[in-house]
């Protein structure tokens, strides 16, 4: 991965909530391709083709992938509460929630997601969960 690309913008993106949170196993059940097609947002993100998504399971403080935002955000999702969607395509995914890392080893608190869809991180951040992720198959 290149993560020195200064046109790149890296975003730590929520998936799940304390009511709907992700299975453990999130990739093998139904909604599993579609996680990894396109993702939501309940207004227009600030995001562009080419920038990284680290994937965040909120429920269970993990994070869990990194995918590519592929296209332009649009709002035709048909969701009353995620209306604006991006295109993404997978690049790491850990697909068992157990073995996915803590939040706290890409140096960001939980408490930094609380009501939020999506933050910027850091290029250190970003490279902390690349690190992480990688780790996960050492």
């Amino acid at each position: 991965m290149d993560h020195h690309d200064p046109a790149r913008t890296h975003w730590l993106k929520a998936i799940g909530h304390a009511r709907g949170p992700l299975p453990e196993a999130w990739l093998a059940d139904a909604n599993g391709p579609a996680r990894l097609a396109r993702t939501g947002f309940p207004r227009r993100p600030r995001m562009v083709e080419g920038d990284r998504l680290v994937l965040y399971a909120s429920v269970w403080k993990r994070v869990f992938g990194i995918v590519e935002v592929t296209g332009l955000p649009t709002d035709d999702s048909g969701s009353a509460r995620w209306p604006w969607t991006v295109p993404i395509e997978a690049l790491v995914v850990i697909p068992h929630l157990e073995n996915a890392p803590p939040i706290e080893a890409i140096g960001v608190a939980p408490r930094s997601m609380s009501q939020q869809s999506h933050i910027r991180l850091t290029e250190r951040q970003y490279e902390l969960a690349v690190e992480a992720l990688g780790g996960v198959a050492g």
